[in-house]
């Protein structure tokens, strides 16, 4: 399966648009190339007070931009990685060395998501390795005892919202959630990872029956996103008054560093939200690579929640919650369902995909659902007017992340 391509787009901060693009003008210019401006027409956003600006060829800009560094002496040797990351450092680098260090605010879009797909080589920025399905895809179960039998529950005033893939139409869920339905798959089998949002939906309604999930749909039916929408859904998940925000998508950067559009949209929230984010399910990864800190989980104002005991799970210090995310039951598509299977596990051979019948309900595993269970935790001690949302996650945690290390939480066996 091919990876989708990068977005190849600057993100700046709104005041710092005009000296960017007057640099790169000033840069092409300067280094002789006549072949057209380096540049699109900018998008801006006052949601995020932030610019998007499309570099169609990014590897000549960074081309040219080589004789813009450093004014008056010889271009500096080329250095290796992508071209839009080699953009970003010859335009921090000629920034600094005209006005005595300073930079713009600068970022570049990227890709978020991934609920499968082939693992990337260590390094490679965007989507990275398996996202969310790091035990493997979802496994079809007939309905379980829990969900026979459910009896109707009246809305306590809490709000989860979900930045995910959309919904599907549910009896289990029916009154537990507002947003969009999935788009129709038009006679062919659903793809798996269009099922994400409906069974985080189905977990955070088992450990949380009263609250309401309000779903803000951004992965594609592939799991894929790129930073710049996610971060606008982010903020309107914030403005209709979010008391939990599970965000269950991971990205990766080059020098471990937070995504600027990412962080942004975090900044934008209210002090009432509380972030619940997966860890990633790169823990199989060798060299350090386990370790490799994914985004949003790796802001140190969002909650990081790895699975308990799995060798999938992220690993490091910036993850402050284990929780059960391994065969995991709950709500999910219904009919033919196109599933995806590794042959060789982490060997070269390509995953493969072939139709299953679902019956509504599926078991799955990874580190967005361990971040669904956490949500619901939180969510299901959050009383309004009474006990907010921060005041029920730091009850919960507790003195335990005075330790050093992960705390562990379970429903089953989590105080009340």
């Amino acid at each position: 399966m091919a990876f989708p391509v990068e977005p190849t787009h600057l993100v700046v901060a709104q005041p710092h648009l005009g000296p960017l693009l007057t640099a790169l003008d000033e840069a092409r210019e300067r280094s002789g190339d006549t072949a057209g401006p380096w540049y699109a027409a900018p998008r801006t956003s006052d949601v995020l007070g932030l610019a998007l600006v499309p570099l169609p060829d990014p590897e000549r800009v960074a081309a040219g931009l080589r004789t813009w560094v450093s004014p008056g002496r010889p271009a500096e040797p080329e250095q290796g990685g992508p071209a839009l990351d080699r953009v970003l450092r010859h335009l921090r680098a000629g920034f600094a060395s005209r006005y005595f260090g300073w930079t713009p605010l600068l970022g570049k879009n990227r890709l978020v998501g991934r609920i499968h797909g082939p693992r990337r080589p260590s390094g490679v920025s965007g989507a990275g390795e398996v996202s969310h399905g790091g035990g493997g895809a979802p496994r079809a179960i007939t309905p379980p005892s829990w969900a026979t039998g459910r009896t109707a529950v009246t809305p306590g005033g809490v709000t989860v919202g979900l930045v995910d893939t959309a919904m599907v139409n549910h009896d289990y869920l029916a009154g537990a959630w507002t947003g969009p339905f999935a788009a129709a798959a038009e006679g062919r089998p659903a793809d798996a990872e269009g099922g994400h949002a409906t069974f985080i939906a189905g977990l955070i309604h088992r450990h949380a029956p009263a609250a309401t999930v309000r779903v803000h749909p951004v992965l594609d039916g592939a799991g894929d996103a790129d930073v710049w929408t996610a971060a606008h859904r982010i903020v309107e998940a914030g403005r209709a008054g979010a008391d939990v925000l599970n965000l269950s998508f991971v990205c990766y950067t080059e020098d471990g560093g937070g995504p600027l559009v990412l962080a942004t949209a975090l900044e934008r929230l209210g002090r009432d939200t509380v972030v619940v984010a997966a860890a990633g399910n790169h823990g199989h990864l060798k060299d350090g690579q386990d370790h490799r800190p994914a985004f949003p989980a790796a802001f140190p104002n969002v909650i990081a929640v790895g699975a308990t005991d799995a060798p999938y799970s992220a690993k490091g210090p910036w993850i402050t919650v284990l929780a059960p995310g391994t065969d995991l039951e709950s709500t999910y598509l219904s009919g033919a369902v196109s599933v995806w299977e590794d042959p060789d596990g982490e060997g070269p051979a390509p995953a493969g995909r072939h139709d299953q019948i679902f019956h509504g309900y599926a078991r799955w595993s990874g580190t967005s659902f361990a971040a669904a269970v956490v949500s619901a935790m939180i969510a299901d001690r959050t009383v309004p007017g009474r006990v907010r949302a921060a005041e029920a996650s730091a009850r919960l945690l507790g003195p335990a992340l005075l330790e050093g290390k992960p705390v562990r939480l379970d429903p089953r066996d989590a105080p009340a």
